[in-house]
């Protein structure tokens, strides 16, 4: 379970939303501020939201070093490749809320290897004569 990349959360909401036809501009939650201003959220804002969160999440999960964590790379680099070939060759997918998936899923591939990375490094002890 450790291995499986959290952005999938927001990738299955994103497809849930292509593929129901519903989109991304449906509102999802509507409040009055105390300044008057109306704050609406729509479907592809709250997808974002999730993702920003399940990303940190990513990120912060990198920085254990355990025999998942190379396969918790894998996948999330599988999903970052789907995303982007989803992106690129889906019509509907052609939108400014995947492509800031996509964008999320590649700072979490790069993070998850820098700080993988530099997490071995330091769990490696060096001895130098």
């Amino acid at each position: 379970m450790r291995s499986i990349p959290l952005l999938l959360i927001p990738a299955i909401l994103v497809h849930a939303l292509l593929l129901g036809g519903g989109g991304f501009a449906q509102s999802w939650f509507s409040a009055t501020l105390p300044s008057g201003a109306t704050f609406v959220l729509d479907a592809g804002t709250a997808v974002l939201a999730v993702a920003l969160v399940t990303l940190f999440a990513e990120v912060f999960k990198a920085t254990h070093s355990s025999r998942a964590s190379f396969l918790d790379h894998l996948l999330s680099l599988l999903l970052f490749v789907l995303l982007l070939l989803e992106f690129l060759l889906w019509k509907a997918a052609g939108h400014p809320v995947v492509a800031l998936l996509v964008l999320m899923a590649l700072v979490d591939v790069i993070a998850g290897f820098a700080v993988g990375i530099a997490v071995a490094r330091r769990d490696v002890g060096f001895v130098r004569e």
